[in-house]
């Protein structure tokens, strides 16, 4: 599968990577020729919530894991995670009232710092499932998901207790020659080749309070990141549109390629989106006739290439399209906006071309 580019701000903070050079001198290598390499300097992890974009994350993993031999490099980095690169998230986990609310915390919250992964919490039948996902396909996009899996687990133990062990983990990975490092660190049932990284727990232990709980700290904090979280998430509209722009140029944009990004049932791709108030043809079209729009305007391309760019195989059944979103030829309304030099508004919500 080709690499599929992720927006310029999706990514997780620099300090995902702070083990990776003492994990990298482990092995006897210079981290920091490695790192350096790819853009990281030592002065970037005095500031662990500097945003790094995924890409550049998996790059550097798909590096080392090379350089190391080492293929569970991933697992190795991802055990050694703390809350100490969420900001106020790990105030918020430790001042939780219940289990659950902090469970809840980094579920919702921790996506502030990495937005380039998706963290959804599901219950059924006594057990809770733990879902862990990423926008897009990268090199060395396995490598950063399962040290996010592993980081996950952690995270839960801080939680819990030492002792609390997931029911099960599911892992979205080939069965690798060497399976012994992950049973080790999970300590628990560790399944291969599963559609997504998951990690199944009991839930029974949910709604349990917790001795260090401050509420009030808890509320006040919960205030400030659901206000940073409104600032800052984007839609998850927004988000697919973003996916099908990089798709339609290379004629690959359907409902099935789309929810394979995201890592989903294209029926869940759906659900979202109508939760959303809009559907996939909706949003296929209206980005379509944004960037017909923009590359008529501003570009010379000929029509039949601008055809070919946003999906159509022909330029007629594009000029179709076109002529019922704003009731002239895109020939005619390059020539009606001939000279004019201006940003143009977003496109009125369409009906599917």
């Amino acid at each position: 599968m080709n690499p599929t580019p992720l927006p310029a701000e999706k990514g997780f903070p620099v300090g995902a990577l702070s083990e990776l050079p003492q994990l990298l001198r482990d092995f006897g290598l210079d981290p920091w020729e490695l790192l350096e390499d790819h853009g990281v300097r030592r002065d970037m992890m005095q500031k662990p919530l500097t945003p790094l974009p995924a890409l550049q994350h998996g790059r550097i993993l798909q590096t080392a894991v090379e350089a190391t031999g080492c293929a569970h490099l991933g697992l190795l980095l991802g055990q050694r995670a703390t809350l100490e690169t969420a900001g106020p998230l790990r105030h918020l986990v430790l001042n939780a009232g219940t289990q659950r609310e902090a469970v809840e915390a980094v579920v919702r919250f921790a996506q502030l710092w990495h937005p380039a992964m998706r963290i959804d919490l599901s219950e059924n039948n006594g057990q809770a499932m733990l879902a862990l996902s990423m926008e897009g396909r990268f090199a060395g996009e396995q490598q950063l998901l399962t040290a996010c899996l592993a980081a996950m687990v952690k995270h839960l133990e801080g939680i819990f207790d030492r002792n609390w062990r997931p029911v099960q983990i599911q892992l979205a990975l080939e069965l690798p020659a060497v399976t012994d490092p992950y049973l080790r660190f999970f300590r628990s049932p560790v399944q291969f080749g599963m559609e997504r990284h998951v990690i199944v727990f009991s839930a029974a232990g949910l709604d349990a309070q917790r001795s260090l709980a401050a509420p009030h700290r808890h509320l006040t904090l919960q205030q400030q990141l659901t206000e940073q979280e409104a600032k800052n998430a984007p839609d998850f509209r927004t988000r697919v549109r973003h996916v099908i722009e990089s798709l339609l140029p290379a004629g690959d944009c359907n409902v099935e390629r789309v929810a394979e990004l995201f890592a989903m049932h294209r029926f869940t791709l759906y659900r979202y989106l109508q939760e959303s108030g809009t559907t996939f043809e909706t949003l296929l079209a209206q980005t379509r006739a944004d960037m017909a729009t923009t590359m008529l305007q501003h570009t010379a391309m000929p029509i039949g290439d601008i055809a070919l760019a946003l999906g159509y195989s022909t330029s007629t059944s594009f000029g179709r399209a076109f002529t019922r979103w704003f009731g002239k030829s895109p020939k005619d309304w390059r020539k009606s906006m001939l000279g004019i030099r201006r940003n143009l508004a977003p496109a009125p919500e369409l009906r599917a071309a």
